[in-house]
């Protein structure tokens, strides 16, 4: 739905939702990059770490804007719990850089289990053109999770890093399309 026909989106934040879904896409490939190429792999984890807590409250902001977009309460829902998950996650991160301490990994595996199937909630349930990026960004995190609470005790953090990276540059590249043509799911005037 547009503004006088002139193809804005109707809510304010939307313009703003797609930018920030794109620094969080050229974010996370920088961390991936960054683990990547680097020739001092503990400082290099530790830095990577830290910026993915950043872009993980980034994360979290996104999915908290794309929460006043449905009008369905139900997908409102989805979208608070999804944007709280990546909250959680980001704290846990804070609190156990190292994933060393086992009950933190299951929690925030747990976390980001539920903010994928917040996502898959809202794909699924929603009639938005762009329902099948969600879809897949929310099948990337359930499955990143996932391979993160079984993968568990690591004997190096840094692919669990580049997948909580992966997860990020999913999540961020998926927006973008998905948003396109789909910033209102409300029912248009007749």
């Amino acid at each position: 739905m547009t503004i006088h026909g002139m193809g804005e989106p109707e809510y304010p934040g939307s313009t703003g939702n797609m930018i920030w879904s794109l620094v969080l896409a050229i974010g996370a490939g920088a961390v991936l990059l960054f683990l990547q190429f680097t020739p001092r792999p503990f400082l290099t984890t530790i830095a990577a770490i830290l910026w993915l807590v950043a872009l993980m409250g980034a994360a979290a902001l996104i999915q908290m804007l794309q929460a006043h977009v449905p009008s369905r309460r139900l997908g409102r829902i989805a979208w608070r719990v999804a944007g709280a998950s990546y909250v959680v996650g980001a704290a846990i991160l804070i609190a156990d850089p190292l994933l060393g301490n086992g009950r933190m990994v299951a929690a925030l595996a747990s976390a980001l289990a539920l903010a994928g199937l917040a996502r898959l909630s809202f794909a699924l349930g929603s009639e938005q053109r762009g329902r099948r990026w969600y879809f897949l960004s929310g099948v990337m995190t359930l499955a990143v999770g996932m391979a993160i609470g079984f993968a568990w005790p690591f004997s190096l953090v840094a692919p669990a890093i580049k997948l909580l990276a992966v997860d990020l540059l999913v999540l961020g590249a998926t927006n973008i399309p998905a948003h396109n043509g789909t910033f209102d799911n409300r029912m248009r005037p007749t």
